[in-house]
């Protein structure tokens, strides 16, 4: 029977703390980059001014690029938080694997001890085998698997803050456009009133210079 190293055991714990810590910092950095994102589409949807006879808003340019790069700069923290939790979890699996480590070779000294008994040292052997290879699989797999978790966030955010760059700019252009063609609207009727005004004075005065006329 394998003996195992209970030292090794509390320092899983450990780490495994270090870990759950790690990954209540990166919730709280996510709900961080939501509520920025949140914040965003406040400044479109409810701070900004409604044009009127349109359906359009314009909103405050200097405040909407302010609040982009408060989001932009919360993304790297998160994407920090998600590395150390990567690192983390690789620390705690590189322990099991020297564990296992560990575990082969007392395999390998307990056959060296009954090395008359062929059968029990064969089956000690094929089990260390399997446990390798078993636990390098599961590392390969979670290593693998929070690589692409992290990359694939890191592209869905940045592509979701472009797109509303995007957009954020050409609902202001679009706007500017609408107020600068009301604008020339209203100052056209102006000028016809103006206009129509002038004549009113013109002929009430040729009236009163040419009576009989």
């Amino acid at each position: 029977m394998l003996h195992q190293d209970s030292a090794f055991s509390v320092d899983t714990n450990v780490n495994t703390s270090e870990y759950n810590n790690g990954l209540a910092t990166h919730q709280s950095q996510g709900l961080e980059l939501q509520q920025q994102l949140q914040r965003l589409e406040e400044i479109i949807v409810l701070d900004g001014l409604k044009m009127p006879l349109t359906r359009r808003t314009v909103v405050d340019e200097e405040q909407l690029l302010s609040q982009l790069l408060a989001v932009e700069r919360s993304i790297p923290d998160t994407i920090r938080a998600a590395d150390n939790i990567l690192q983390s979890k690789e620390e705690i699996l590189s322990r099991a694997n020297q564990y296992a480590e560990d575990l082969i070779q007392s395999a390998e000294q307990r056959a060296a001890q009954i090395a008359d008994e062929l059968t029990i040292i064969q089956q000690a052997e094929m089990e260390a085998q399997h446990l390798r290879k078993q636990v390098q699989t599961e590392i390969d797999t979670m290593r693998q698997r929070n690589i692409s978790e992290v990359e694939r966030v890191r592209r869905q955010t940045q592509q979701e803050i472009e797109a509303m760059r995007h957009n954020a700019h050409a609902e202001c252009e679009h706007i500017q456009h609408e107020a600068d063609r009301y604008a020339e609207q209203v100052l056209k009727e102006l000028e016809d009133r103006l206009g129509h005004m002038m004549n009113v004075v013109h002929n009430g005065r040729a009236h009163l210079q040419n009576p009989a006329s």
